[in-house]
């Protein structure tokens, strides 16, 4: 277990979800807001729009396993998040198709504790935050969501 293996699979696990967008496993930066926009555009059901995700990591904290198997190791938790974007579009209800993606990736990550293996467990998906936000000129849907990770070391 790893941190880089952690990040690889919440991304793998966020990609497998349907219709989530552009996904990358680390923060997206640009002088330019068009050029930020432009990493999240995408066509999803012909339609074009601003629909991504990005992981990064917050601080982190260690300490020695007490019980279980691994008494006598250590233990990483790791706080991972991840950022959601989506074009706001009153006409079609964008609101509820952002909310209940972020059902499908909490539901997505809820049957995988284990993330493929690449971890001991999660605290499931936590959602932070929740609103619009202008970006580059583009209104989105903007979410920020939280997992804990615990790796044994």
């Amino acid at each position: 277990m790893s941190e880089s293996a952690i990040r690889a699979e919440i991304k793998n696990i966020l990609s497998n979800v349907a219709d989530v967008g552009k996904g990358y496993d680390y923060e997206r930066w640009s002088a330019d807001w068009n050029n930020f926009i432009n990493l999240f555009k995408i066509t999803i059901s012909s339609i074009d729009q601003v629909r991504g995700w990005e992981i990064g990591r917050k601080p982190i904290k260690e300490e020695k396993t007490v019980i279980g198997p691994a008494s006598g190791g250590n233990e990483r938790v790791h706080t991972f998040f991840i950022k959601g974007y989506m074009s706001v579009k009153d006409a079609t209800a964008t609101e509820k198709t952002f909310n209940a993606l972020i059902e499908s990736i909490a539901s997505a990550f809820r049957s995988n504790l284990r993330l493929n293996n690449s971890a001991q467990s999660h605290d499931y998906v936590q959602c932070e935050i929740i609103e619009t936000r202008m970006f580059g000129g583009v209104h989105c849907h903007y979410a920020e969501l939280t997992l804990i990770v615990t790796e044994l070391i």
